[in-house]
């Protein structure tokens, strides 16, 4: 236990881009590496890809985030297949496909970006080992856009911002009041983000939700961090990370990003490979700690 060929991490929405960029810096650190993708073809044509570069080290099981028995039976085989794990990359996430902005079209990214992203934490934590000197760890793809100048509303800015007080159950609420607005067509009474400026653009107005859907991942990261050191005997143990890849060029941005694939991966892969002391819980870009 804790050696370094007996690391396992779990990566998640990995059959391509940034996902798919951790997974093969991992691998190379010799790391044993689960890659996860809710496509199985797709997952193993990546995972075939990674072999064909001599990664033996990869393996893959399917997973759909936004599925809790799907969440359920993966952790069942990392039980069975390895006992536990040591990292958790959240790194699956979606854009808004139509640019629109309806309770249909913003669901599944709150689904996906968030409620996915702490359900599937949820599961897995109880197989985080927490045994070796540097601890276990769980890091969060997130986004500047999640950043809280990006919200109107001056209460939730206020509430969000006392990380050292802020709960999961305060991060739902805002979640699910932000779905309620939008199915009420309330948005701009309840002062969410109405970027009509972006009306024209490449992304449309779909970009708001994702703002809302990484906001609530970042509130999340130091709701959990402040859970995780409430437990007796576990402080320091697991550490928890949220962090931006930068403007990376992927699918969800139409490949307009400026940065590679490897540069995204960097900061995700420093923070599962280091853990930096002092850093759980708060958010993270280019090895730097920024303000959420």
């Amino acid at each position: 236990m804790g050696k370094e060929a007996e690391r396992y991490v779990v990566v998640t929405g990995a059959n391509k881009g940034i996902g798919l960029g951790i997974v093969r810096q991992l691998a190379k650190e010799g790391i044993t590496v689960v890659l996860t993708a809710r496509d199985a073809t797709r997952g193993n044509v990546a995972l075939e890809s990674l072999k064909s570069q001599g990664l033996h080290n990869v393996n893959f099981h399917p997973l759909d985030v936004a599925s809790q028995e799907s969440i359920l039976a993966l952790a069942e085989w990392l039980h069975k297949t390895y006992g536990g794990i040591d990292i958790l990359i959240n790194n699956a996430g979606i854009g808004n496909a139509d640019k629109d902005v309806t309770f249909e079209t913003v669901k599944p990214v709150l689904d996906t970006n968030y409620f996915g992203v702490k359900n599937v934490t949820k599961a897995l934590i109880p197989l985080l080992r927490d045994d070796t000197p540097v601890g276990a760890r769980v890091i969060v793809v997130a986004s500047i856009l999640g950043q809280l100048e990006h919200l109107e509303s001056k209460d939730y800015v206020k509430t969000l911002s006392d990380r050292e007080h802020l709960t999961e159950d305060f991060v739902d609420s805002f979640a699910n009041h932000y779905l309620k607005d939008v199915a009420n067509g309330s948005q701009k009474e309840r002062d969410w983000p109405i970027w009509s400026d972006w009306v024209n653009s490449r992304h449309g107005r779909g970009a708001e939700d994702y703002t809302v859907s990484k906001v609530a991942v970042n509130a999340y990261v130091s709701a959990l961090h402040k859970i995780l050191v409430a437990q007796p005997g576990r402080e320091k143990k697991i550490n928890v990370f949220s962090c931006c890849p930068g403007h990376v060029a992927t699918d969800i941005n139409e490949n307009t990003g400026v940065k590679t694939v490897e540069e995204g991966a960097d900061t995700p892969v420093w923070l599962a490979l280091h853990s930096p002391e002092g850093g759980s819980g708060k958010f993270w870009k280019e090895r730097e700690v920024l303000d959420f």
